[in-house]
């Protein structure tokens, strides 16, 4: 059940990751929106983090308290 989920995710952000102008981006952010939407209980960057086992914390929390990126290609995907 869990990668059924996940796949479809993955398949349905592919045009919004294409449109992320960084590599980090590309990779942090369908984790972080994985992890915020997927089954767990807790949400929080720490145990999104551990779930994921390939996404450092430090990386994630970076992601998410100072990721800048320009939101307008991803709204024009929207």
């Amino acid at each position: 059940m869990d990668g059924d989920w996940r796949a479809d995710l993955d398949a349905w952000l592919e045009l919004f990751v294409a449109e992320f102008g960084h590599k980090a981006q590309r990779s942090m952010g369908p984790a972080c929106i994985a992890g915020l939407i997927g089954p767990a209980d807790r949400k929080s960057i720490q145990p999104i983090a551990a779930r994921t086992g390939v996404v450092p914390y430090d990386r994630l929390h970076h992601f998410v308290s100072v990721g800048v990126w320009d939101s307008a290609p991803l709204e024009a995907a929207l």
